[in-house]
């Protein structure tokens, strides 16, 4: 009997470790397959960011064939669909956003001409209400940014995080990637990510104390950041930067982004965003009305906006129409086998509407 279990045992161990190992295989065949399944969504949203109606042309808005909306064209573009596209022996989902939807966090904390305002109204909706904590925490990103060695009076340079275990370098140089704030003095994940926000690991260098204001914020599997003792951020950085883009573009912002702009609080922030919808007061849908052009935003074209002047000119400097980055995702399948392609594309500046991928990874 004895026998008999122990081979039963083996059995079963061979058993697994067979389908294991067939299974891995499977991925491993797959993986050429779902390379091409991503880079083909890809060229699916370079093609949809392409055909846009002859009048929608000069602008990019949340009813175009590309955000996912309605908006029919008077020239009769075909749209092919972006969801569960069938593809060889899979099928993929094509999901697009515009970078300028947010504020572009190397504009914003450009050295040169920094817009402390946008940051301070920022860290503001964020719930961060400490003047020195906000201070600190915008003289860290100028630092981070600012390719000299000299840090700003509350900020942060290469001698404070090397002091840090681990240890770092400050980069000294744009953001590439906008986690890259997780590592800035002053930054906590729930600053980062909002406190509501769950399911997001806590940096390495966030677990050791690598903030300013660190302390113990979320548990080791990064399940959530919610504490009642602890100050409450319902916003996240996140939400409001990308590390790409230009301007912000008025016509795919949200609330939150919008109410940053200077001069504009969130009453006139509802009303943009009231205006663009369209009767039906839902974006992306067949009546939207997108603005045209970023004069749009003053005078009486949005009811009680800021008037024709230096101070409604000046918003120029922040706004536009159009956007010029995209990331794209893609999902793939093959018979239960998944995968997510990010891809980000980038169309040439004024009226070019050359689309070139710059940047492809999977997750």
């Amino acid at each position: 009997m004895l026998t008999i279990i122990v081979l039963s045992v083996i059995v079963g161990s061979l058993a697994v470790s067979m389908s294991t190992e067939i299974r891995l295989a499977r991925n491993t065949e797959y993986d050429s397959q779902m390379e091409w399944m991503g880079r083909s969504g890809i060229e699916l949203a370079r093609y949809a960011m392409a055909n846009k109606c002859a009048e929608q042309k000069n602008i990019d808005a949340l009813n175009q064939f590309w955000a996912g909306g309605t908006s029919p064209c008077s020239n009769d573009v075909e749209n092919v669909p972006l969801k569960n596209v069938t593809l060889g022996p899979g099928h993929i989902s094509v999901t697009i956003a515009d970078m300028e939807r947010k504020w572009d966090i190397n504009m914003v904390a450009n050295p040169r001409n920094p817009q402390k305002e946008i940051l301070q109204k920022a860290l503001a909706e964020v719930g961060v209400t400490d003047a020195e904590q906000s201070s600190t925490i915008i003289d860290s990103i100028l630092d981070w940014i600012n390719p000299n060695e000299t840090a700003g009076f509350s900020g942060a340079k290469s001698d404070y995080y090397m002091h840090l275990n681990p240890p770092y370098y400050c980069k000294n140089g744009q953001i590439d990637d906008i986690s890259e704030l997780l590592l800035i003095k002053g930054i906590t994940p729930e600053i980062y990510w909002g406190s509501n926000s769950t399911n997001h690991p806590v940096s390495a260098y966030q677990q050791h104390g690598g903030g300013a204001f660190s302390q113990p914020t979320a548990n080791q599997s990064g399940v959530g950041f919610h504490s009642s003792d602890q100050p409450q951020y319902p916003v996240g950085l996140v939400e409001l930067f990308a590390a790409m883009g230009g301007k912000l573009n008025v016509n795919t912002a949200s609330l939150k982004t919008l109410q940053l702009i200077p001069g504009i609080d969130e009453p006139t922030a509802a009303r943009i965003i009231e205006q663009r919808a369209g009767p039906d007061g839902i974006d992306g849908t067949d009546d939207d009305a997108p603005m045209q052009n970023p004069g749009e935003i003053n005078g009486g074209n949005v009811q009680n906006g800021p008037q024709i002047g230096p101070a409604a000119q000046a918003l120029q400097n922040y706004i536009d129409v159009r956007s010029y980055v995209f990331e794209v995702k893609v999902d793939a399948e093959i018979n239960g086998y998944k995968r997510t392609f990010h891809g980000i594309i980038s169309r040439g500046t004024g009226n070019s509407q050359q689309l070139q991928c710059v940047k492809f990874y999977w997750e």
